[in-house]
């Protein structure tokens, strides 16, 4: 049945995931070096010392200890080469420590690197491990430890979430030749690319920047921060002859951008793969992607290009097609960091929220509803974030009633709301929930309806719509069907049939 599909799809489990890179805080002491590749401020030259000091460091490290012989992906040994121009990476009996002193709430800037997944029993020794070598960093308040590979054995994850860490992960991708984009998108031939002068087109690089992360100017200080250190960061690998800069135009109007990062072994690393919001969709990013590619396989003489990906965002499908593969899976546990916020979507949101919701609930009926609604009036659109990533979206639109007195007050139903589904039972939902409905009493709604499962929404206040006479438009919805007063009297005049919007006739 229709409407028993759109019930289970509506209140199955909250989850999420989030492919977090910042924080910001303290902790404590000086760590004792084995082996180092750090950035000196009187070093001149290019990245090549840095390269090979990294790949020695490796080496010693797999030497150092035949029990482990870590075997790191092509993704994160580009990692440490670029934490090593303005960082350091030092290599410790058991694991590496990288550190980016420049950028402290960087989370993975600042991480230890495991050799293989941390067991339940071993993850408290890895905290103190972390808070000890960054004792002297006093605004690093995250703990971040960081793998290649497999996934956690289900008694370490039950023990990471008992400690308060977050699981967070991502594909890394590995292409040697890419698809022409116009084949993908035939579209896209009046988008320009070019390299910029990363210096004197530096205004309009921050700028599409900071209109790409609408987190930026509605979030914390501390992550404004952030991201005008991750900004410098881009600068000095750029000045170290270790980094291209390249935009994509259309009508002279830069609309997309990206680094290409050059490390040893002939790898090339994306960076900051971004489009303007107001043009996604067009295949900006497609041939941004890959003009860029073919450059550094032809003229840049590369073997392979690598990115990083959000495994639940809305790029990777669009990777695959350009001739992507998964070569590894980045791995970590956070404990601590940013708090999460809830604020009204905007349109820099919509690309992700598309591929949330679709992710949540495994189809693109609601991402329709939700495109066909977000902009109506009255209606309220939501998402859950911390640390510049999205976590979770609900939907509160207005419904109506034929029978209603004319004493009514206005009222709203939730839904559908989603949460990335890596994550599960971490307060995303709850946390979308209460602050929409407090959201809803500042405006003057009198009730709020929902359809879902009344174990989970009675722990809200919800309570069966059929106990006050009220019932909507899916008759086996009956038991689903829950209201939840918002202010004294206001439900006051509403009886009979509670009416959806239209666009909600699809379920």
């Amino acid at each position: 049945m229709v409407v028993t599909r759109c019930l289970v799809r509506w209140w199955k489990g909250w989850s999420c995931s989030i492919r977090s890179r910042w924080a910001a805080g303290s902790s404590r002491s000086p760590s004792m070096k084995v082996a180092s590749a750090s950035a000196s401020h009187s070093e001149a030259g290019g990245s090549l010392p840095r390269s090979r000091a990294v790949a020695t460091l490796l080496c010693r490290y797999r030497k150092g200890n035949p029990m482990l012989q870590p075997e790191y992906s092509l993704l994160t040994r580009t990692d440490l080469e670029m934490t090593a121009v303005d960082g350091g990476v030092d290599s410790l009996e058991s694991c590496i420590q990288v550190r980016s002193p420049e950028n402290p709430g960087y989370y993975w800037g600042n991480y230890l690197l495991l050799p293989e997944p941390p067991e339940a029993d071993q993850l408290e020794s890895w905290i103190d491990l972390f808070r000890d070598r960054f004792q002297s960093s006093r605004e690093v308040e995250h703990v971040l430890l960081r793998w290649d590979g497999a996934v956690l054995a289900p008694q370490a994850q039950a023990r990471a979430r008992a400690l308060g860490m977050t699981e967070d992960s991502g594909p890394g991708m590995i292409a040697t030749q890419l698809i022409d984009s116009q084949l993908l998108d035939p579209g896209n031939q009046h988008v320009e690319i070019r390299p910029l002068d990363f210096e004197g087109e530096f205004d309009r690089i921050e700028q599409l920047n900071q209109q790409c992360d609408p987190n930026e100017s509605s979030g914390s200080p501390q992550y404004r921060l952030f991201k005008e250190r991750m900004r410098q960061s881009w600068r000095k690998r750029v000045r170290a002859g270790m980094a291209t800069w390249w935009g994509a135009f259309l009508d002279e109007q830069l609309v997309g951008q990206c680094g290409m990062v050059f490390c040893s072994d002939r790898l090339a690393r994306y960076q900051a793969v971004e489009t303007h919001p107001d043009y996604r969709r067009r295949g900006v990013c497609s041939t941004l992607i890959s003009t860029v590619g073919q450059d550094a396989l032809g003229r840049g003489g590369c073997r392979a290009l690598l990115l990083g990906v959000d495994g639940e965002g809305p790029a990777l499908g669009l990777y695959r097609r350009l001739g992507f593969k998964t070569d590894t899976h980045q791995r970590a546990l956070l404990l601590g960091g940013d708090s999460m916020v809830v604020r009204q979507e905007v349109a820099a949101d919509h690309a992700e929220v598309r591929s949330l919701v679709q992710a949540a609930f495994e189809g693109v009926e609601e991402v329709q509803l939700i495109d066909q609604m977000r902009d109506q009036p009255g209606v309220l659109s939501l998402v859950a974030v911390r640390a510049g990533s999205i976590l979770g979206h609900a939907l509160f639109t207005p419904v109506t009633s034929a029978d209603a007195g004319s004493n009514f007050q206005p009222a709203v139903a939730l839904g559908p709301i989603a949460v990335r589904p890596s994550q599960q039972r971490q307060g995303c939902g709850s946390s979308l929930i209460r602050d929409g409905l407090d959201r809803c009493r500042e405006q003057g709604i009198g009730a709020a309806f929902v359809l879902g499962d009344p174990e989970y929404y009675s722990r809200f206040g919800w309570r069966p719509a059929q106990l006050r006479q009220l019932h909507c438009q899916w008759p086996l919805a009956s038991d689903a069907f829950q209201v939840l007063e918002l202010r004294e009297g206001g439900l006051d005049g509403w009886q009979g049939k509670v009416n959806y919007a239209a666009a909600f006739d699809r379920f």
